[in-house]
């Protein structure tokens, strides 16, 4: 066998495991950004200000009209303002897939269609003040999401779902 022969098998073969160590870099690269971004969006709900604007939007009666909305304390209405923000920019996240829609409906899904059904009024009338329809928009696209995936199958609580799970 001629020896050039042999460099180029070798080359050949140090290229394509070169190839294969690159795409499993990035593989573990884009794994980990995931997992990071998991990570961020689950800490970002852990502040006060999210929880107590959560907790005034279930105080809420369903389908609140912006007339009642405006009359709420300033302190209830920036904060329930502040969630309804969060799912917008998680609605944004999820479309553009950077956090994957599994994970948020495992985390949030009962919150965020609570959130609409509580809200949907109030959306549609803001969204006649200000003549804009994009208003809130991705909040209504991820609640729509959450509610197409409990029409196609109800949601089990997860201490049901996978109550034979086990460590590894």
């Amino acid at each position: 066998m001629n020896i050039s022969l042999i460099l180029q098998l070798v080359s050949t073969v140090i290229m394509i495991i070169g190839i294969g160590f690159g795409i499993q870099n990035i593989r573990q690269y884009q794994a980990s950004r995931k997992r990071e971004s998991a990570i961020t969006m689950l800490n970002s709900f852990q502040t006060s200000e999210f929880v107590r604007g959560l907790l005034h939007i279930f105080d809420l009666p369903e389908g609140v009209r912006k007339s009642e909305f405006d009359q709420l304390p300033v302190d209830q209405f920036l904060a329930i303002y502040m969630v309804i923000g969060t799912w917008e920019r998680l609605g944004i996240l999820v479309f553009r897939r950077e956090i994957g829609l599994d994970l948020v409906d495992d985390a949030y899904s009962g919150p965020i269609i609570q959130s609409w059904q509580k809200l949907e009024g109030y959306v549609q009338d803001f969204r006649a003040f200000v003549q804009r329809d994009t208003a809130f928009e991705w909040f209504q696209w991820l609640a729509e999401r959450m509610m197409d995936r409990e029409s196609s199958a109800a949601a089990i609580p997860a201490y049901l779902a996978h109550r034979e799970w086990k460590a590894r």
